[in-house]
C-alpha cells in the first residue's frame, strides 16, 4: 500500500486570516457582572478604544482555545480580554476572557480564552416576557422606597 504524507503544505491564498485585540479592560467583567451597549457599533467603539495590541495575521481561531501570541509572557501580563474576528467566515467580533497564560518560550506566549457569551451574543437574544419581583432603583435615600405590605 502507497504511503500518503499528512504533512501537506497548505495553498498560502487559501489560509484565513483573524483579527484579534490584546484588551485591557478595567472592569472586573464575568459572567455576572456585564455591560450592556445601545448597539453592535458603540459594543465595538468602547472595546477597540481600550489599551490594546493589535494582530491581524493570525489564522482561523476556535471558540474557548488557545491563542499561540508571538511574545515573551512579560510583556502581555496586563492584558485580561480578547476579541477576536474570523474574518474570512463572519463579520461576528466574538469577545473572550483570558483565563491562563503560559510561558512556552521567550518569543511564544500560550493565552488560554473563554468566551464571553453576554457580549458576544447579547444582540442576538429574545428576549421573553417576564415579571421582575425586585430590582435597584435610582434613589435609595432612607424611607424613600417603602411600600406597606
Amino acid at each position: 500500500m502507497p504511503r500518503i504524507s499528512s504533512c501537506i503544505s497548505p495553498d498560502p491564498s487559501k489560509i484565513r486570516f483573524l483579527n484579534l485585540y490584546l484588551l485591557k479592560n478595567p472592569n472586573s467583567l464575568s459572567d455576572q457582572h456585564q455591560i450592556t451597549f445601545a448597539s453592535k457599533q458603540v459594543q465595538y467603539e468602547y472595546y477597540s478604544g481600550l489599551p490594546r495590541l493589535f494582530v491581524d495575521d493570525f489564522t482561523y481561531q476556535r471558540k474557548d482555545s488557545i491563542i499561540r501570541y508571538p511574545a515573551h509572557i512579560d510583556s502581555i501580563l496586563e492584558y485580561n480580554y480578547v476579541m477576536y474576528q474570523n474574518e474570512a467566515y463572519t463579520n461576528k467580533w466574538f469577545y473572550a476572557f483570558i483565563s491562563q497564560m503560559e510561558y512556552v518560550n521567550d518569543n511564544m506566549t500560550y493565552i488560554t480564552i473563554k468566551t464571553d457569551v453576554y457580549q458576544t451574543w447579547q444582540f442576538n437574544i429574545q428576549w421573553k416576557r417576564s415579571f421582575i419581583e425586585r430590582e435597584h432603583v435610582n434613589d435609595d435615600t432612607i424611607g424613600k422606597n417603602l411600600v406597606p405590605e
